[in-house]
């Protein structure tokens, strides 16, 4: 059985097909709701004398509009240095860049990336993509983009440089190993599949997840459920290289295997701890080992620390990534929008994973097939076990 799940996709975090390093739980906030102000208002005052000023005694000021988002811009840039690396300002034409991700389809040339000791990283290359054709593979660095240095800029910047209108070209400098390489792509019209899932090895299942999108938990659900009447007996499921998505995806696709109890625990700034627990309705008796690498992040982790504390699933891979914050998009008046990291999140026994990541139970440094088979046969070792434990 062969199953690829073509779906709308609310990659409100992470891997954004050229993707924004990790991120996890996106929210939007209402619209221009600007609140209270806070602070003393000292601050406040300062910001708006130097506003005016510069339009009305600057010899050839820029517009307001200009001045704002250059204001916003510069606080966002202390905020970066300060504590939160994941903070954004999205102009409107990069917001409605992120905002395409929601529909599954978007234009680009079809890589995963992340952010990797300062590097720009391709994790993952999708199949028939420009990326592919190209001949760009996992693990090349992206040192510049159309000339500009990547070292200079965000990796939402990179993103936002690398995608772009269908048929258009970007050129990359790359990369691998001692080698340097360049390349001219042509952007195309891409479709991002939120899963795939099979049978092995005769009754094993196999799904891949590759990312936390709006539904991704009904859809392992269905998977899961498709699987088993087709005779499976315990399934793999591959979270390496997925960078996260929505929190509440997470917990739904950990409440597939977990019945009842604690899968995580958020936590905000100025309020109490938030546990969410399993949803029910899950397949608590199906034997599952599940693969992680250092780019499984956020959402993955909060699945993989669920099922890890809850010793539910054996995990098999290298360290996760160690990304325990959740970010927040909230859109301006103006149609531009901020990215806020607005809490953190804690496994059921309550480990920060931020920084640190996951360990597996089973260490496998090597290659992804290698990784694969690994599991593959610590799940028929686990099916045996428990098939002739019941009789």
């Amino acid at each position: 059985m062969e199953r690829w799940q073509k779906v709308t996709i609310a990659i409100l975090a992470v891997i954004t097909v050229c993707f924004s390093a990790f991120s996890i739980g996106f929210a939007f906030g209402a619209k221009g709701d600007s609140g209270s102000v806070v602070g003393t208002g000292e601050g406040i005052g300062s910001v708006q004398e130097a506003f005016t000023k510069i339009l009305t005694e600057s010899v050839d000021p820029p517009s307001e509009k200009a001045l704002t988002r250059g204001a916003i811009k510069g606080m966002v840039e202390v905020l970066r240095k300060h504590e939160d690396p994941y903070a954004f300002f999205y102009t409107p034409s990069g917001y409605r860049s992120f905002q395409e991700l929601t529909t599954g389809r978007f234009s680009g040339i079809g890589v995963w990336l992340k952010q990797k000791g300062g590097d720009l990283e391709i994790v993952s290359v999708l199949p028939a993509t420009p990326a592919q054709k190209a001949g760009l593979h996992r693990g090349d660095v992206i040192r510049s983009i159309d000339g500009a240095r990547v070292a200079e800029m965000s990796s939402d910047d990179a993103v936002a440089l690398i995608k772009g209108p269908e048929g258009t070209e970007v050129s990359l400098r790359v990369e691998r190993g001692a080698r340097d390489m360049s390349f001219t792509l042509t952007r195309a019209e891409i479709e991002l599949p939120n899963l795939i899932s099979k049978t092995i090895d005769g009754d094993l299942g196999y799904i891949r997840l590759f990312g936390f999108a709006r539904g991704a938990a009904d859809q392992i659900h269905a998977e899961v459920a498709g699987l088993l009447k087709d005779g499976v007996r315990g399934v793999v499921l591959d979270l390496r290289d997925n960078g996260g998505g929505l929190f509440q995806e997470a917990v739904g696709v950990a409440s597939t295997f977990i019945e009842d109890g604690e899968i995580v625990t958020y936590r905000q700034r100025s309020e109490g701890d938030i546990v969410y627990d399993a949803e029910g309705d899950a397949f608590e008796d199906l034997p599952l080992v599940v693969l992680v690498n250092e780019g499984t992040a956020s959402a993955s982790e909060i699945v993989a620390g669920a099922l890890q504390d809850r010793e539910r699933a054996m995990i098999i891979g290298t360290t996760t990534y160690g990304k325990g914050s959740v970010q927040e998009v909230v859109p301006l008046t103006d149609s531009s929008a901020l990215k806020l990291t607005i809490a953190a999140y804690f496994t059921p026994n309550g480990n920060d994973i931020n920084g640190s990541g996951i360990d597996p139970d089973v260490e496998v440094d090597d290659t992804a097939a290698v990784q694969r088979a690994r599991a593959v046969e610590i799940l028929k070792g686990i099916v045996i076990s428990e098939s002739g434990a019941q009789g």
